[in-house]
């Protein structure tokens, strides 16, 4: 595995969690913190995997460090494909 590809996953997670926190609906502020938890990943990456997403013009309105930011109608669409579904990142899928 090289860094780059962990740090995709890091921001996918951190993207996936922002969603659910969202309940799937563009333009809603979120906490870092409980994403953080959601996503399982450190302050550090977190503010990494921020800046990542932020770039990537699928999170907005980060202030104080990403303390709180909104999903992009994009990003979005990144998670759910497009569906309303909102992915459950509380936990392992079944096999």
């Amino acid at each position: 595995m090289t860094e780059d590809w962990e740090e995709q996953q890091k921001a996918r997670r951190v993207l996936g969690a922002a969603v659910a926190e969202a309940e799937g609906k563009p333009d809603q502020h979120v906490f870092a913190l409980p994403v953080m938890r959601r996503a399982g990943v450190t302050n550090a990456e977190f503010r990494a995997a921020a800046r990542n997403l932020d770039e990537q013009g699928w999170i907005a309105q980060g202030s104080d460090d990403y303390e709180t930011f909104v999903v992009t109608p994009e990003g979005i669409d990144r998670v759910t494909g497009g569906s309303d579904e909102v992915p459950d990142t509380e936990g392992p899928e079944p096999s």
